[in-house]
């Protein structure tokens, strides 16, 4: 099998990784974001796409990768002056159930533009 099978067949469990894990973060927004949402009292990210039960799962799931944006990047708690503090203070026990899943994705993502991208050099589309 040569490099360029490996790397085009890696596209599936890519994939279907990425759709699990998004399978995964909608648990978690359905049971656990309002939780998580509590503890950004004060941030103007986080109140501005707040929702209730009748929202979307997609518009919630979208709220968990806001959530991951502001404990990952600083970028974002300099935008929302707000939130540092909270960010600070926001419990361990949650952590893992925004942190992991938000990786997981980053890396999907960036694995599969690498795949697309090795794709177009090698000129098979």
């Amino acid at each position: 099998m040569t490099l360029d099978q490996i790397i085009g067949l890696s596209g599936i469990p890519l994939f279907t990784l990425f759709f699990l894990n998004y399978a995964f973060m909608v648990y978690v927004a359905t049971y656990k974001l309002k939780e998580m949402q509590s503890h950004f009292k004060h941030s103007r990210f986080v109140a501005s796409h707040r929702g209730d039960a009748s929202t979307p799962l997609i518009l919630r799931t979208g709220n968990l990768v806001l959530i991951w944006s502001l404990l990952v990047f600083k970028f974002f708690r300099k935008m929302d002056p707000n939130s540092i503090e909270e960010v600070k203070h926001f419990p361990r026990n949650l952590r893992p159930w925004v942190m992991i899943p938000g990786h997981i994705n980053a890396c999907c993502i960036v694995w599969g533009f690498g795949v697309l991208v090795w794709i177009n050099i090698k000129g098979y589309l």
